[in-house]
């Protein structure tokens, strides 16, 4: 709407304007972009079926093969407990796997990795395994193996 005898001008905009702004959402994309990727490209999960595996042969006390508890492919496996800082995670499996400076989701994390990369990390609850196995890489012969004669607890064992 224009009053008689005035006339509005439009101020034209200018190239340092557009560049600014595209600088500007440029530099914010970047950022989330950074943001989302500080843990990693996986990032842990849940599998309820490898984790009811895992439970119900710490509870009888029975050996579990890793391999024929998941369905998905990898050719090396281990784990990391509760309370792990992310860089010795990074150390172990070439990425720390969780955006917090510890992992502490779970009691346990297993590790899945295809071709030296890893490709699956799951969490798990049941608190049955001991930190001196952790941080290891294992084949996919390896077995989750019960102390002698114990409930409970469980070794990864190739």
């Amino acid at each position: 709407m224009t009053l008689p005898g005035i006339k509005l001008r439009r101020r034209p905009k200018t190239a340092a304007v557009r560049v600014t702004v595209t600088s500007l959402l440029t530099f914010v994309l970047a950022c989330a972009l950074a943001a989302c990727s500080l843990g990693g490209s996986v990032m842990p999960e849940t599998n309820d079926h490898l984790n009811d595996q895992v439970l119900a042969s710490a509870k009888n006390g029975t050996s579990l093969k890793l391999a024929d508890a998941t369905d998905f492919d990898w050719d090396q496996a281990g784990f990391v407990t509760s309370g792990t800082p992310a860089k010795d995670i990074e150390e172990a499996f070439g990425e720390p796997l969780t955006k917090e400076s510890r992992y502490t989701a779970s009691p346990a994390l297993f590790v899945f990795l295809k071709d030296g990369k890893v490709t699956k990390a799951v969490r798990i609850v049941p608190d049955a395994f001991s930190g001196a196995d952790a941080r290891k890489k294992y084949g996919r012969d390896v077995v989750l193996t019960p102390p002698q004669g114990q409930k409970g607890f469980l070794n990864w064992r190739e």
